[in-house]
């Protein structure tokens, strides 16, 4: 149970996390990096598809780097709710676009969003000539579209309208979009990898770099730590809906703004990996719990002076 001291408007009320010891816990951290990685490397070592890298980066957003101030300037507040977009859609003045992840970070001074395109694994960043091959130049190019798609008038204040979708906290401060490419694996730049000037050419790749770009292979993904408490969201007409929550993921007293505002969590809850089925209808009653909370407090109802611990249930 949650501990909530019932206090006076004068005392202060400590919110408390649920630390039952017979709740049902999610996987430890290392148990779980372990298993993800080997899982990771598994399918890499079929040669999948893109869309079969999607689909496993999806379930678990500990792996997509940028949430948390990892890639370009600021944004180590984090994103609002842990939340990774899936696929969003980039609609305003002039064309339309839809990278395949999208972190929306932010920081004191800075609201960066990091969009990232992925492709397939096998492709080679350069020829046997030494010269980019046209999948890596057409895959960068998708960075000169958002960007594009940024400059353009308007287009910023679509995105804080469509994407800053907690509050009002961060809205009014400067939008500095990063981009990143993960593309290709790390052996094309070793000995074997086809190059025979494979240094010379980690360095040619590295210099084509705009100042707000990334490059990545994907032997550089890793669980991260500080990803652990994220959740995947698909951007609709009707706003964001839970796609999977991370293997790892755990409410806290801080859950019910999001809570209310994402709505049901199940169907999330029954597509996310590596989770049991206790775990899966505890965090559903925890969930629905922190909306109450969060709704008593919105009516007037709760404590009005507050101290919350942090602490994921």
């Amino acid at each position: 149970m949650t501990n909530v001291q019932p206090a006076s408007d004068s005392v202060l009320t400590h919110i408390e996390p649920d630390t039952s010891p017979d709740r049902p816990l999610p996987l430890p951290w290392e148990q779980y990096s372990d298993r993800v990685l080997a899982e990771w490397y598994a399918l890499l070592g079929r040669g999948p598809e893109e869309h079969e890298v999607q689909s496993f980066l999806e379930l678990h957003p500990s792996m997509i780097p940028g949430g948390s101030g990892d890639v370009g300037p600021g944004g180590h507040h984090g994103s609002a709710m842990g939340a990774v977009f899936r696929q969003p859609t980039l609609a305003g003045a002039g064309r339309s676009f839809r990278p395949d992840f999208m972190w929306v970070t932010r920081s004191s001074g800075l609201i960066t969003p990091i969009l990232i395109e992925i492709e397939k694994p096998s492709k080679r960043w350069f020829g046997k000539d030494g010269r980019p091959t046209s999948e890596f130049t057409g895959a960068r190019d998708q960075l000169n579209d958002w960007r594009a798609w940024f400059a353009r008038e308007g287009n910023k204040e679509v995105f804080r309208e469509t994407f800053l979708f907690l509050g009002n906290t961060y809205k009014d401060r400067p939008l500095e979009p990063q981009f990143l490419l993960i593309y290709g694996r790390e052996s094309e730049f070793k000995p074997g990898g086809g190059h025979l000037n494979h240094r010379e050419l980690r360095f040619k790749r590295d210099q084509q770099r705009a100042a707000d770009e990334t490059f990545m292979t994907y032997d550089a993904l890793r669980p991260r730590y500080d990803h652990s408490n994220s959740m995947t969201l698909t951007m609709s007409v009707y706003g964001p809906a839970i796609y999977a929550f991370s293997p790892v993921y755990g409410t806290g007293t801080g859950t019910g703004p999001g809570a209310l505002l994402l709505g049901d969590p199940k169907p999330g809850l029954n597509r996310s990996a590596m989770m049991s089925d206790e775990r899966r209808a505890y965090l559903a009653e925890r969930w629905a719990y922190w909306q109450e909370f969060e709704t008593d407090q919105r009516n007037g109802q709760g404590p009005t002076r507050q101290a919350r611990a942090i602490g994921r249930e």
